[in-house]
Formats: structure tokens, sequence, C-alpha cells
């Protein structure tokens, strides 16, 4: 950073920092996706003072279920299916049906809010955020929040296909808005074949990515269809020879092909145009061009992680160091556990047990040594 840019980011940092409040709460979560809401949720109910910072107020940033804009999420057995604005609309409404009451600070606190900062605090964490949309890329309105303990459900940004991307677009909905455009959609790019396959029994399925990840997809594919065609947009396949040898004997085609275009009406995708012009049809579309998890706010803290960059967590979503031992009252939840399935049922279980966790962490006393 240039000493121009450092000066204009301590101008900002002056105008628009709100100095903590005295206020501490029990349980602070970053996240308002279906984790860090029954995090909230399962906190609020062992009697604590619980704020939720939600990033979707301020930003683009809604998380994985949320994007599913007409394609009914049916993974949880007591709630109807549901499309991920509706369920937005529903978790919203239930955290502010929860709001403290009567001078009790008791309840859930629901704050727009996307976090740019966690540090330790003297009672525990001190979270800094941007409460209010950038203006022109720059941050207007940045507020500080205290907590005991914290329950990280972030989640993670997907990657998205480089198809009719936008080069000079500055935030990734600018950037992929033609992508987007087929995204969530029931014929569409789906993200999660587990979630989505079933749509598309016994049709021609396109999945789009490399290496391992997209093939394990492709396995998935196989339980509801056996068209099935994989294309890599102009990179090398990366698969073993033995893969190669399955995918010939499982009739599993793979084009490296660059693609030029999709072929769509309205928000319907049908098929993609290559380069040399021809076009390639198709019934549904999976994309896995890897993921990029929300957690540049923790840079303070030295957590395991995968290679890709999920954070690997004790039985309750306790946030573990190098070593193996605990950071102390830090929780993650959902999307971000290494190993977990990404359903929102899964999501929600772990929420669960990080918001218990938080929540059990601060009791006065325990059964005696």
């Amino acid at each position: 950073m240039d000493r121009l840019a450092l000066l204009r980011y301590a101008w900002i940092m002056e105008h628009t920092s709100k100095r903590p409040s005295e206020h501490v709460h029990d349980v602070a979560v970053i996240g308002m996706g279906p984790a860090g809401a029954q995090a909230a949720i399962s906190a609020w109910h062992q009697g604590r003072d619980v704020l939720v910072l939600d990033a979707g107020e301020v930003s683009q940033r809604k998380g994985r279920a949320y994007w599913t804009k007409s394609v009914a999420i049916e993974d949880i057995p007591f709630l109807a299916p549901i499309t991920g604005p509706r369920l937005r609309a529903q978790v919203q409404e239930r955290l502010r049906s929860l709001a403290p009451k009567g001078g009790d600070s008791r309840g859930v606190t629901l704050r727009g809010a996307y976090v740019l900062h966690v540090a330790r605090a003297a009672e525990g964490f001190a979270i800094d955020a941007s409460t209010e949309p950038l203006r022109g890329g720059e941050i207007v309105a940045r507020e500080t929040f205290l907590a005991r303990t914290l329950v990280v459900a972030s989640g993670f940004e997907d990657g998205w296909p480089d198809i009719e991307r936008d080069p000079n677009g500055r935030r990734m909905l600018e950037r992929y808005r033609t992508v987007f455009r087929y995204a969530g959609n029931q014929s569409g790019w789906h993200l999660c074949i587990r979630c989505d396959g079933h749509l598309h029994f016994g049709q021609h399925f396109v999945l789009l990515g490399v290496g391992e990840e997209i093939y394990e997809a492709a396995l998935g594919a196989q339980d509801f269809t056996r068209r099935i065609t994989i294309l890599t947009n102009g990179r090398p396949a990366g698969l073993p020879p033995a893969v190669l040898a399955q995918a010939r004997e499982r009739d599993i085609q793979i084009d490296t092909r660059r693609i030029a275009r999709h072929i769509g009406k309205g928000t319907r995708l049908e098929g993609v145009e290559f380069e040399d012009g021809e076009q390639l049809m198709a019934d549904g579309f999976l994309a896995d061009e890897g993921l990029e998890p929300n957690t540049a706010f923790l840079a303070a803290f030295t957590l395991q992680r995968t290679p890709e960059g999920l954070l690997r967590v004790g039985e309750n979503g306790e946030a573990l160091r190098p070593d193996g031992t605990q950071e102390p009252g830090l929780y993650i939840a959902g999307d971000l556990v290494a190993g977990a399935r990404k359903l929102v049922a899964a999501a929600a279980a772990s929420g669960q047990d990080a918001g218990l966790a938080a929540s059990d962490a601060l009791r006065s006393w325990r059964y005696p040594e």
C-alpha cells in the first residue's frame, strides 16, 4: 500500500469508525445462513445475549443456500421445500422476533455488517465491521462489536465459470452477471450434485471443472443419469490415466474446448457454444471451480486449515490451533468446516453444536475436578 493509500485509509478510519460500545455480548455469530442462524437460536435458548452479523444486509454475500432462486431446498425433514430467498426471509423474521425486550439483554440482536477484522479483547473478541453498503468501493461506516465468545459461520464464495465474464467488473455480481442469470434455477448452473442431481433423472447432465473434484461430482451424477459430459473450458482435464480409462468405460465424455458463450432463454440455460462455433445442448449444468472461504477477518489467528482454506475443528466446532489445542472461545460452523457435507441440514446441525458450546463456555462454574 503506497503512502497516499495509507493516508486515505487513515482518514476513512478516523471519520467512519465508531468506538466499541461498553456492551459486551455473550455470543457473537458471524453469518446468518443456516449454520449461523441455528448457532444464534441455540445460544439464545440457553439464556444468552446473542449478536448476529449478517453481511447480506450490506453486500452481495448471501451464501450458497440463498442463491437457489427457483430450486427448492429439500433436505430439511421438518420444513417444507423452500427456495433460497424465501428461506432467507424466514430466517430474518425468526431472528428479529427474538430481539431483547423490556430492558433484558437476553435475546438476539441482528445487525447488517460485513466483518473486516477480529481480534482478541479484554473480555473476549473485538469485531470490526462495515455497517453500511460501500459507496464507490469505499467504506463509509464502521463499528466495533464486543463479545465473550464467537461463532464463525460465514461460509465461502464459490468459484464461477469463466464464461462471458466482464474482466473490468469490480464486484463479483458485476463480473459474473451473465453467469448469475443462469445460477440457482432448475435449468441452470447448479453447485451441488447431491442437492440438485435429482432434477435431471435420465437427462443429459454437463459438469464444468477440472481435476478430482469435478470427477467426484460426475460419480455423484451417475446416481441420476448415464448421460454425462465433463467440460474443462480450455484446460487440461487434470485426471490420471486410471480415471480417464474409467470415464471411457462409463461413456463419460470429456471436452476440453474453450466455451465462448451461454445459450439460453431468460433464466433457462439450454447449452453452451464453443469458440469453434459448435454448440452443446443439455438439460442440466453443474460448475465446480473451487471455493474461497470467507475468513480473511481471522488473519490474527493461526488455525488448522485444509489446502483449500476450510477450517478443522473439534467435536463441537472448536477452532483448533496447529498444535491441536483449542483457540479459546472461538467456534466454527457450517460450510467452513473441513469435511462437512455442504447441505442445509448438516450446516444447521454444526451450528447447533457450536452455539451450544459457545454458550456452555460462559458458565461461571463447572463440574468439580
